[in-house]
């Protein structure tokens, strides 16, 4: 392989490091989402514990699961279905807030990372480029790309 192919492929691979990071990163995405399925599946249980005939003993078998929204579910004022629905809304604003959270930060770190691999490629190839301009052969004549022979110095 020729140099100008080596460093061709080197600067594809500075940029295919930033395409990895994109892919890693949409694991990251999900995580918001996941969490408010578990948690609104909790407060199903919770509805579907208080009709239970051992309501009470489930419901606080579930009270660690529903951390710290345990209290203002469990026995907080008004009627329990009212305050799973109040509840429900607080973990999709939630939810909102942290997705909204996410996509920023992975949307700085593939910014960062490609500004990164593009001055780290760049970089090299310009070390590169002036390594191969200014070769002196074994002879101690320099090299140059139009004079590959070497002229005396």
């Amino acid at each position: 392989m020729n140099d100008r192919a080596t460093w061709t492929a080197f600067l594809l691979m500075c940029f295919a490091l930033v395409g990895l990071t994109g892919l890693f990163a949409t694991y990251a995405t999900t995580v918001p989402w996941e969490r408010a399925l578990i948690r609104t599946g909790v407060l199903d249980q919770v509805l579907a514990a208080a009709r239970a005939p051992d309501a009470e003993a489930r419901l606080a078998a579930l009270r660690p699961a529903l951390g710290s929204a345990a209290d203002a579910v469990l026995s907080g004022p008004g009627e329990l279905c009212d305050r799973v629905a109040a509840e429900r809304r607080v973990v999709l604003d939630e939810q909102g807030r942290e997705a909204r959270s996410v996509v920023h930060r992975i949307r700085i770190m593939v910014g960062t990372v490609t500004v990164m691999a593009a001055l780290v490629g760049a970089g090299i190839m310009a070390l590169a480029s002036r390594r191969t301009a200014h070769a002196t052969s074994a002879a101690g004549r320099v090299v140059t790309p139009g004079n590959p022979n070497g002229a005396a110095p």
